[in-house]
């Protein structure tokens, strides 16, 4: 992999899950690319597939989930050609690392933050260590040390004291804190980040994505963020991917895209936003369903721009690879 080349690139990737009403069509030939360094924002609505995309990408795609088309590639390695057991022993909490959405539910209330910790590294194990590391005093000593280091870097007062501490002990913004620790603690390259913030209050949720924006940096990790609020992407990501009903509709940097949305769909989301709004507004319609999904565009059957040609075939994300992009048949290419 050269520099120019993304750490992690997601392609034409499409996934269907079955169930009891029929195949619901999740993900529908979603691209994005992530270089190092760089904090890339996955944006949509509730249920667009952003949760479901990051738990593919770590190689936890949903019960009774195909994947119909597409590749992963992390560091040029298509991670849906490995088998599971390779994809969990080199890959997720390793190489990749996982910031969960909610403080409150990803822990065991029974065991203290140092045993859940350790037995996070004991999985995963640290960058120098060889596959297969014996668990030893020695190996969780040293696991221990690391630990105390990433506790210390998220500012959780006290590091040692903290490990022996039950998760009720902390609030929740410690608590994310630390879940932010254990993502980093085995020096992972990409880490991926599910509305870390949500289950926070508005001065906690700055804190946290302060922290989040200055650990990419000291860390020096790529980071894929997925968040519904264009707050969030003002503040901390450097480009936007957004989202609608599993497909990609537009990508960009963050300024172009807050400054100057393409897409009907980023357009009409940005409008939402309360501080670019003077009244309450709302998208008209609702989510088409992702088991009788429309042909086309989906966002066509509530769009006010629609034309006949865009129910006709799904318009490709058109536009310079990296650069600005978007998938609309009416808007076409940004120049």
């Amino acid at each position: 992999m050269t520099a120019a080349e993304p750490i992690l690139e997601v392609r034409d990737l499409s996934l269907s899950v079955r169930t009891d009403a029929g195949v619901a069509h999740i993900l529908d030939h979603v691209d994005f690319s992530l270089m190092k360094g760089e904090v890339l924002g996955i944006v949509g609505e509730s249920g667009c597939g952003k949760s479901t995309l990051i738990r593919t990408v770590l190689g936890l795609p949903p019960r009774n989930a195909r994947i119909g088309s597409g590749e992963i590639l992390f560091r040029g390695e298509n991670l849906l050609a490995l088998p599971a057991r390779q994809v969990a022993a080199r890959i997720r909490g390793r190489a990749i690392g996982f910031i969960p959405q909610d403080p409150f539910l990803s822990f065991n209330p029974t065991f203290t933050i140092g045993k859940q910790m350790l037995e996070i590294l004991r999985w995963s194990g640290l960058p120098d260590e060889p596959e297969g590391t014996k668990w030893d005093r020695q190996t969780r000593d040293r696991h221990r040390t690391r630990l105390v280091e990433v506790l210390r870097a998220v500012q959780i007062p006290d590091p040692e004291e903290a490990l022996t501490r039950y998760p009720h002990e902390f609030s929740g913004g410690q608590r994310q804190r630390i879940l932010i620790a254990g993502a980093l603690a085995a020096r992972p390259d990409v880490v991926l980040a599910d509305e870390p913030t949500t289950a926070l209050d508005v001065t906690t949720q700055m804190q946290i994505l302060k922290l989040l924006e200055e650990l990419a940096r000291q860390f020096d990790v790529a980071m894929l963020f997925v968040t519904h609020d264009f707050g969030v992407v003002a503040q901390i990501c450097d480009r936007v991917s957004v989202m609608y009903a599993g497909q990609t509709v537009e990508t960009g940097t963050a300024l172009e895209i807050i400054d100057a949305p393409k897409h009907p769909y980023t357009e009409m989301l940005m409008a939402c936003h309360p501080e670019r709004s003077d009244a309450l507004v709302g998208i008209p319609g609702q989510v088409s369903s992702p088991i009788d999904p429309p042909s086309g565009c989906r966002f066509a059957p509530r769009c006010p721009f629609v034309e006949s040609r865009c129910t006709a075939s799904r318009p490709p994300l058109a536009g310079p690879a990296g650069g600005r992009r978007i998938a609309c048949a009416v808007r076409g290419a940004p120049a």
